[in-house]
């Protein structure tokens, strides 16, 4: 379940509008969403964690002859983050007749996320544009986990030993903790070098509410995922030990829409099997978006993070 937007969620807003436009609000009451700053303009914050937001008709009535411009704040409220997106209030002012009348006669909007802000479903000419990002408190970096996770990833493994299906995931889940992503398997009962799969991992289920349910279940049986600190799927890996690679390619195309990172973890031998295969329908019209990395690179990988979990340990505890 989403968190709402708190009093002390504007507050932070405030402040840190306030710090950008060096200047001071002062709430116009009885609304919570109406401000005026030292120089006489008004600002009007709507902040939430859904899609859509409410403005009250008082707020227009409030603000019908006024004819500067203003500060037309959208607040997006995530899990572990606030982005703050600014755009014109007159021209939001000039088009509200185009915004959803409710019932009661109050107002409705729709924002529609971009890479840099935002802007109304409702008024597409209305840009937001992100002027700052607010961190939430307690969703930093687990020091103590870190920590576990680098004592996992320095056990000492012989030269020799031969890797399992199980030694390769459980490689992905540590390298994918290590770098603060949060980390599924859908093998949580199989053992590796490195532990039970599922102690090695952050999340028990697929992270709520973070893919489309007509996804989930194909998702499930992906190797290994790895999420964003939101709960968003960013990288997925299937690993072809001694499996068909053909099964793996149509795991992760059932799930290119979500625009992940998929990749095929394999022997290099089979590297020519992939590139065929990619070449095939239904992959082929999408073959730009599968990576194959060989065992010796993804080794690599994981003795650089090795290597730099040993160093960063070392540097700090001095």
């Amino acid at each position: 379940m989403k968190t709402k937007f708190t009093d002390q969620d504007r507050n932070l807003v405030l402040k840190e509008l306030e710090k950008i436009q060096k200047t001071s609000l002062e709430q116009i009451k009885p609304s919570r969403k109406l401000y005026k700053d030292a120089n006489g303009l008004f600002y009007l914050i709507s902040g939430g964690t859904e899609d859509w937001h409410g403005i009250n008709a008082n707020i227009f009535e409030q603000l019908q002859d006024y004819d500067k411009e203003g500060a037309f704040v959208v607040v997006k409220k995530f899990k572990t983050k606030m982005d703050i997106c600014v755009g014109s209030l007159s021209v939001l002012l000039k088009n509200k007749d185009k915004l959803i009348k409710t019932g009661k006669g109050d107002y409705q909007f729709h924002n529609v996320i971009t890479e840099d802000g935002l802007y109304l479903l409702e008024i597409p000419d209305l840009y937001c544009n992100k002027v700052a990002e607010i961190k939430l408190s307690g969703f930093g970096k687990d020091l103590s986990r870190l920590k576990e996770i680098s004592k996992i990833i320095n056990i000492e493994v012989q030269d020799n030993t031969p890797l399992t299906h199980s030694d390769i995931q459980a490689k992905l889940i540590l390298i994918g903790s290590y770098l603060n992503y949060r980390t599924y398997t859908p093998d949580r009962s199989k053992q590796s070098i490195y532990g039970v799969l599922g102690d090695l991992c952050s999340e028990k289920e697929i992270p709520e509410g973070s893919i489309p349910a007509l996804s989930v279940e194909t998702v499930r049986f992906v190797d290994v995922i790895w999420f964003d600190e939101e709960g968003y799927p960013t990288h997925a890996f299937e690993v072809e030990h001694t499996t068909d690679i053909t099964k793996g390619l149509l795991r992760l195309y059932q799930i290119h829409k979500l625009r992940i990172k998929m990749f095929v973890i394999a022997e290099e031998i089979s590297k020519n099997k992939f590139q065929r295969e990619i070449q095939k329908n239904p992959f082929s019209k999408i073959k730009e978006d599968f990576i194959f990395k060989n065992y010796q690179e993804l080794d690599e990988f994981f003795e650089s993070v090795k290597k730099f979990s040993h160093v960063q340990e070392k540097f700090l505890n001095n």
